[in-house]
């Protein structure tokens, strides 16, 4: 079992429950958004160290972020050459639904999305940190899960 990807996708609804859930605008972010999102990124870096202690390679924790790459490749084409073939866009050759599913899809950060709006990061960074947390917890349970195993050889 993947945890990386069964925890992403846990992420997708956990935050979803409680956008939904919650009052008030969508832009004004409080302080528990913040938490919310922090804590969900977290369970992310659990999911890499949970890979890594079953002994799963490394290539396990990067499945989330070989979607995001190709969520984000799709977004870029479909906005550059949109106008020519691109059914699913808006006017203006707009890559609309590529980029919503991006930030769907990285739902989990959507604070830092609200941050980021209005520049070229706010697409970019939920591609960087779907690689960076889980990666981030896979070397630490590689280093966690390697030092049990040279104490129990000796």
């Amino acid at each position: 079992m993947n945890y990386v990807t069964l925890i992403y996708l846990l992420n997708i609804v956990l935050y979803a429950l409680y956008f939904f859930g919650r009052t008030g605008s969508e832009v004004a972010m409080s302080s528990l958004d913040y938490m919310v999102s922090g804590i969900l990124s977290l369970f992310l870096v659990f999911a890499g160290y949970l890979n890594a202690k079953k002994g799963m390679i490394y290539r396990t924790v990067l499945w989330i972020f070989f979607v995001n790459v190709f969520l984000f490749a799709c977004s870029g084409l479909f906005d550059q050459f949109g106008s020519h073939f691109n059914i699913l866009s808006t006017s203006n050759s707009d890559s609309f639904l590529f980029s919503l599913a991006l930030i769907v899809y990285n739902g989990y950060l959507f604070p830092l999305t609200i941050i980021l709006d209005g520049s070229g990061l706010a697409l970019i960074v939920p591609v960087l940190l779907s690689f960076i947390l889980p990666s981030l917890g896979y070397l630490i349970g590689k280093k966690l899960h390697h030092n049990k195993q040279n104490s129990t050889d000796i």
